[in-house]
């Protein structure tokens, strides 16, 4: 049996996976047109630089009050993922007809043919929330990138970075282009410096502020706090049935979601290519005065003076001394 089942609420993820070549991307709720039921899909991303073949995952998802809906493994088998292709978006995870509030996932095995990555061992790390940016500021850097939905500050963290769209990207993707929005790293980051420009109080300047150790990329903050096994939320949704907050970040398509079967293949139709973003440029700190300047400049003026006094008299001394000894010489000698 098949049916349409139309997005209604989306939310990333907010922690992820030290090591893993996948990263889980974001959550999404979809409500079918006939049923009128809730089916749970999650987004994968191939980070890696070989194509991944299945996915192994643990997840829970927990209704109203935190009373667990469903906790069951879901394997994503006889795939072809290519470096920086998204998956999983077409695979329904879990259907309910209740409201359902938060989805945690747990990530297990990666294979790559035979070759597998354990990651049971590996703990997740939460990530801090994206920083907004002020209504007027979105639009001017919409307007420069010639994009739309820049409404995040980007940033740069010891385990990887947020691009402008709020997509995160961990330092095992290892790129400059955020595979999302398609900006370019450092000249978002560029570009947002340049707005900042005449706003030096401007209160979102203090992330390009701090310097960082290496590579002359901009601000590096420290390492995210562990994880807390708080699962991804996914906001908006009551016993009522779900609302339309947050909104769709990808656009609203109707998706035919295989609901006969549990552990059925990814749709190789996975949309986006590889996307990745900007690290920010530092700002120049402005030069401070430093005594020694001043002292030097003291000096320097009090030679001066000395030397409009001194030189017209010595001068007139010597042209006298000069002349003297000519007339003497023309005197007595010739």
């Amino acid at each position: 049996m098949e049916e349409n089942f139309n997005p209604v609420a989306r939310t990333r993820a907010n922690y992820y996976t030290p090591g893993s070549p996948v990263q889980f991307v974001c959550v999404e709720l979809l409500k079918g047109d006939i049923s009128g039921e809730h089916a749970v899909c999650l987004t994968f991303k191939n980070i890696s630089r070989v194509t991944l073949t299945a996915l192994e995952i643990h997840f829970k998802c927990k209704g109203v009050d935190g009373v667990v809906l469903c906790e069951d493994q879901f394997e994503y088998r006889d795939i072809q993922v290519k470096p920086g292709e998204l998956f999983g978006m077409d695979d329904a995870v879990f259907i309910t007809s209740k409201a359902i509030t938060s989805v945690d996932v747990s990530l297990r095995n990666v294979y790559n043919g035979k070759r597998v990555v354990h990651l049971d061992g590996i703990k997740r790390v939460r990530l801090p929330a994206p920083r907004r940016l002020s209504p007027e500021l979105q639009k001017a850097l919409e307007a420069r990138m010639n994009r739309t939905g820049l409404k995040y500050q980007p940033q740069v963290f010891e385990n990887g970075w947020y691009c402008a769209c709020g997509a995160f990207h961990p330092k095992e993707e290892d790129t400059v282009y955020c595979s999302e929005c398609g900006c370019d790293r450092i000249l978002l980051q560029n570009a947002l410096n340049t707005l900042l420009q005449p706003e030096k109080s401007h209160p979102e300047q203090a992330v390009m502020d701090t310097p960082i150790a290496s590579k002359g990329e901009p601000t590096r903050i420290a390492g995210a706090a562990p994880l807390r096994e708080e699962p991804t939320r996914v906001a908006g949704f009551q016993s009522g049935g779900p609302s339309l907050t947050p909104p769709l970040e990808g656009g609203g398509d109707t998706r035919v979601v295989p609901v006969g079967g549990r552990k059925s293949p990814v749709s190789q139709e996975a949309a986006g290519g590889t996307r990745v973003v900007p690290a920010a440029a530092r700002r120049p700190q402005p030069v401070q005065d430093q005594p020694e300047d001043e002292e030097y400049e003291d000096e320097g003026d009090s030679v001066a003076e000395a030397l409009i006094r001194w030189v017209p008299p010595i001068t007139a001394i010597i042209c006298a001394a000069v002349a003297l000894c000519g007339f003497v010489y023309y005197q007595f000698m010739l």
